[in-house]
């Protein structure tokens, strides 16, 4: 890149000079950006690279499953994640007694004050868990949310994305209150949780 001198008061501006700018502009300009992504908006440019997922600084997501093989099956743990911003109480426990005689579910089950979760456990389940059933006016007071499983291969994965869980309970159905007098609620409400 050629070397821009201030221009002089009264010094006229060659076309050289102006040349010579523009060849500068050109060579700060970025055309592409391997991995990642332009976004261009009235405030500027956004250059976006998302994490390598290979070599040696490869990201470990929140909650992504580690199985070690022992005498008696696999031990697994978990990279370190929360469940809006809470620590499962066993984060740093290893889950023993996995095998491959079925597949294995991992959750997390997380408990709620009817607003906001209050602790998280991780466990090991050989079946799926069914969702909680809505109940009128209450809302739901636990959630188990599958982060990874097992194959009978051996083969774990997650379930999840790589984000820390924000989970949050929210109306999801309302009805007639049948029983309605006047001056209350008309509606009956029943809530579900979402993350």
């Amino acid at each position: 890149m050629a070397i821009l001198n201030k221009v002089q008061r009264g010094q006229s501006i060659s076309a050289d000079l102006i040349n010579n700018i523009i060849d500068s502009v050109r060579e700060c300009q970025l055309q592409s950006v391997v991995g990642g992504f332009f976004r261009r908006g009235p405030g500027g440019t956004t250059i976006t690279v998302p994490p390598s997922k290979g070599g040696g600084s490869a990201q470990i997501c929140p909650f992504t499953a580690i199985a070690t093989a022992v005498t008696t099956g696999f031990e697994v743990s978990f990279s370190i994640g929360t469940v809006n911003g809470i620590l499962p109480s066993n984060m740093f426990t290893k889950i023993t007694g996995v095998t491959t005689a079925a597949r294995t579910y991992f959750y997390i089950k997380a408990t709620s004050d009817g607003k906001a979760v209050t602790s998280a456990l991780i466990e090991k389940d050989t079946t799926i868990r069914t969702p909680p059933i809505p109940l009128k006016d209450v809302a739901p007071a636990e959630v188990n949310i599958l982060i990874a499983t097992m194959a009978t291969s051996g083969l774990i994965e997650s379930t999840i994305s790589c984000d820390n869980l924000n989970a949050r309970i929210v109306p999801s159905i309302q009805e007639d209150n049948a029983s309605y007098v006047t001056g209350e609620r008309n509606l009956s409400q029943y809530y579900n949780w979402i993350f």
